[in-house]
């Protein structure tokens, strides 16, 4: 039977290294290659070629969901597992759209990955079951916006990192705090974590 050739895009190594714990345990897996970066994966991609990719929707140089799709369009046969914090129905809803195979979320056992790639290189679709019901009414990208302020960027970091301009991120989050009836930053935040966390 031959090995399931599985690479990692993530740029947290605590993460990379309990993924490939866990991989390394199975005689099926074989590991192609780790990824910080959505640049490297694709030069990567150009030479060689894999069944499942493992991906982080948090990238330093690119929104996980436009690299799943890009991987998808380029690379229709490869299954793609989004493994995120993420467990908003926003999301998966998004990624589904784009074609994911599996959405796991990192507060998931990591034990449970081994079943998780064998079932969808069955051709099963898997969507963890702690993935919130709540839907909140923002788009992806305001979701995006929303998920670099709670890890703690400022406003002028968030604009940076997404490439778009101060202007861009102070309207969404304008937008938001009105749906959300907050003042500020700091209150929509408290409100969008409890939300999430329902």
């Amino acid at each position: 039977m031959e090995s399931v050739k599985i690479a990692i895009l993530e740029d947290h190594s605590v993460v990379t290294e309990g993924i490939t714990s866990i991989l390394k345990s199975n005689p099926f897996f074989s590991l192609a290659g780790e990824f910080t970066k959505a640049s490297d994966l694709f030069v990567f991609l150009e030479r060689e070629s894999i069944h499942v990719l493992i991906l982080d929707i948090d990238l330093p140089d690119r929104n996980g969901i436009d690299v799943l799709r890009e991987v998808k369009l380029k690379y229709p046969n490869t299954k793609v597992i989004i493994f995120s914090l993420h467990g908003s129905r926003v999301y998966v809803e998004d990624a589904v759209k784009a074609k994911a195979d599996g959405y796991m979320l990192k507060s998931d056992p990591i034990s449970q990955l081994p079943e998780v790639i064998q079932n969808v290189m069955k051709g099963k679709n898997f969507v963890s079951e702690n993935v919130s019901k709540v839907q909140l009414p923002f788009s992806p990208f305001q979701m995006e916006i929303m998920g670099l302020l709670v890890q703690g960027l400022s406003q002028n970091e968030v604009a940076d990192r997404i490439q778009k301009s101060r202007k861009t991120v102070e309207y969404h989050l304008n937008q938001m705090r009105t749906k959300f009836a907050c003042k500020n930053n700091n209150e929509l935040i408290s409100k969008y974590e409890k939300e999430i966390q329902k």
